[in-house]
């Protein structure tokens, strides 16, 4: 029993020295208040202070001994202890309140938090009344309304007020127009019952442009009314529409002449015509020379020897001799497959310029529309390397480190087909671009890059999966966009059986070394 109620005593003192030292940290919180505040605030924090220094710790020790308290005396004493308890609980929670609205306040002035509660209580508040007082709202049984009937109402006080406000405006428009018809009737009655004919100043068909002061009014000239307006605007519009229609045929007669004296038109009918133009090439032809081209590239990789001495190139031109032990390979790989590719991804790109000026003369018109100019396949690859963001994938440090000390790890985490393909066009177009290659030299060394790594399938599938780059540079009846690719890239898939050893520099290793020599 001794040692029970020792350790309540123990509690006690903890509890009353929580509470001097609670007391204590609000006497220091204040003062650093009136330290901080303006030379006019100082006189009223500090008289705050002393009433809070003077005010007491509240004795928490009746809430804890209450209970046993209870236990031991009669009805009426623990109704008064009951009561008394609880208006000391009513003290501490105004306490605390008190407390944590000037610990709100001080954040709110230091720019720590937030407006405080009791603001934000008192500004609702403020706008409530105001409300209250311009709409016709009913809030008295505002207890018993949720949320959507309190909507509700809302809506509907609002627009009892805004309505005949509208109705105002309305109404106000149609006086405004109903007076302009009086006055005008008006001006009209005066003009017929004033003395004499008053002077016409119109510009009708019938007089045309007048002198004012010398023309009278006749039977036959009427006011420049809106009717009349419109039917000079119309007048106008038919002379136009007739001077552009002398245009036309006298452009046609300019073509027919310089069709026929220039020899322009001259020209036999061509087999295949419609086979030239973009859409009636169908893409049947383009897949049977990737197929001829893939079975060709196998049947050369399935010969080539493993071991074999490299030497250098001297030209990437079609016409040069390859000088590999692996000519052959390297020559059908990109004369052949790499050709043929590039004609199947280009069927149905979109043309760069898809309208023409109008030229007067018929046969510079033709030379024109017979060669247009369509988006080459590595032009496509640069699209797919702009929407994926490759410059700033290539700048990164991570990629620079990995580059430098030729790992296969980016940022703690494996290198995803993506990542490869991006920084294999980043390669090619930092040796290739400065060095002025052509687009066809750029696109034959990604192939030999994507077949050395065997990726060239994963690649593509890649490009033509990109949804973005698919619907804005191909039209709908291009062999992407009717297939997917899928099938080509199914015969592609064969490739991947062989260990490809293809130099990719082969465009720009002259030039290099011609480089290096210098």
């Amino acid at each position: 029993e001794r040692l029970r109620h020792l350790e309540e005593e123990q509690e006690q003192l903890n509890s009353s020295l929580v509470a001097l030292t609670t007391h204590f940290a609000q006497v220091q919180f204040r003062l650093k208040q009136i330290v901080n505040a303006s030379q006019e605030e100082k006189e009223v924090l500090l008289k705050e202070l002393e009433e809070f220094a003077f005010r007491g710790i509240p004795d928490l020790r009746s809430y804890q001994t209450g209970v046993g308290i209870l236990l031991s005396e009669t009805e009426q004493e623990q109704e008064e202890k009951l009561e008394q308890q609880r208006q000391k609980q009513k003290e501490l929670i105004e306490q605390l309140k008190e407390q944590l609205e000037d610990l709100e306040k001080y954040a709110f002035e230091t720019g720590e938090a937030g407006m405080p509660s009791s603001m934000v209580l008192e500004r609702q508040t403020v706008i409530i009344e105001h409300l209250k007082e311009k709409l016709p709202l009913n809030l008295d049984e505002l207890d018993l309304l949720d949320p959507d009937d309190l909507r509700k109402q809302i809506d509907q006080a609002v627009r009892e007020m805004v309505n005949p406000v509208k109705m105002k405006e309305q109404l106000v428009s149609q006086l405004k127009t109903q007076i302009s018809d009086l006055e005008r009737f008006i001006q009209f009655i005066q003009g017929e019952g004033s003395d004499g004919k008053p002077r016409c100043t119109c510009n009708c068909p019938v007089h045309g442009k007048v002198d004012v002061s010398h023309s009278e009014t006749s039977s036959e000239c009427y006011a420049p009314t809106r009717k009349y307006k419109d039917q000079l605007r119309q007048a106008h519009k038919e002379s136009q529409e007739a001077q552009h229609k002398i245009l036309r045929r006298m452009l046609t007669l300019l073509h027919m002449f310089a069709l026929t004296q220039f020899g322009c038109g001259r020209r036999g009918f061509q087999r295949n015509l419609m086979k030239r133009t973009p859409k009636g090439n169908h893409w049947g032809d383009l897949r049977a020379r990737l197929e001829v081209a893939i079975k060709q590239v196998m049947e050369l990789a399935s010969k080539q020897e493993p071991v074999c001495v490299d030497s250098d190139y001297t030209s990437d031109s079609e016409d040069t001799p390859v000088v590999l032990c692996n000519e052959k390979l390297t020559t059908a790989v990109r004369k052949d497959l790499a050709s043929a590719l590039r004609d199947l991804i280009q069927h149905g790109l979109m043309q760069l310029g898809q309208s023409s000026s109008l030229v007067p003369l018929g046969c510079l018109s033709l030379r024109s529309a017979n060669a247009p100019s369509l988006l080459h396949a590595w032009d496509l690859v640069l699209r797919y390397y702009e929407i994926k963001n490759g410059d700033q994938f290539n700048a990164s440090p991570a990629r620079k480190l990995s580059e430098s000390f030729n790992l296969d790890v980016i940022g703690g985490t494996s290198e995803t087909p993506k990542h490869a393909l991006l920084a294999t066009i980043h390669n090619i177009i930092s040796s290739h671009t400065p060095l002025k290659r052509s687009y066809d030299s750029h696109f034959k060394a990604f192939v030999c890059a994507a077949l050395n790594e065997k990726r060239l399938t994963s690649w593509l599938r890649l490009m033509f999966k990109c949804r973005p780059l698919v619907e804005r540079y191909y039209v709908h009846w291009s062999y992407v966009r009717k297939t997917g690719f899928e099938d080509a890239l199914r015969s592609l898939d064969s490739l991947a059986a062989f260990d490809f050893d293809l130099p990719v520099d082969l465009a720009i290793r002259q030039l290099q070394n011609m480089k290096d020599a210098f």
